[in-house]
């Protein structure tokens, strides 16, 4: 029986809910192109979940980055997020089961 992860942040247990292909869904999906000042979609997830999440203005995200990383300006964190869109809301879907379509009361995977 697979043991349960511990984990150390409420961020790790928001991970475990997320599939597995995460990281490769943001570069198939064009959410994440190449590591600049972002260097993986892990980090890009981050940056979504500090705007959308916490509400920070894009200044204040760009800040965030910027402790860690470098220099990242405002215009290119809203870059960095619309290019998100897709690969947000592929998630979503995953993560709420509305990927899969209901026919005559069965479920069936989305093709």
């Amino acid at each position: 029986m697979k043991q349960p992860q511990l984990t150390d942040t409420p961020f790790d247990e928001f991970l475990q809910e997320l599939p597995a292909d995460f990281q490769e869904q943001a570069y198939e999906l064009q959410a994440f192109a190449r590591a600049r000042k972002i260097r993986s979609p892990l980090q890009l997830l981050q940056l979504v979940l500090l705007y959308c999440g916490q509400d920070l203005s894009l200044r204040s995200c760009a800040g965030e980055v910027a402790k860690l990383q470098g220099y990242l300006s405002d215009t290119a964190v809203t870059k960095r997020l619309a290019a998100c869109v897709v690969w947000i809301k592929s998630l979503l879907k995953r993560v709420f089961g509305l990927d899969k379509q209901i026919n005559n009361g069965m479920m069936f995977e989305d093709l």
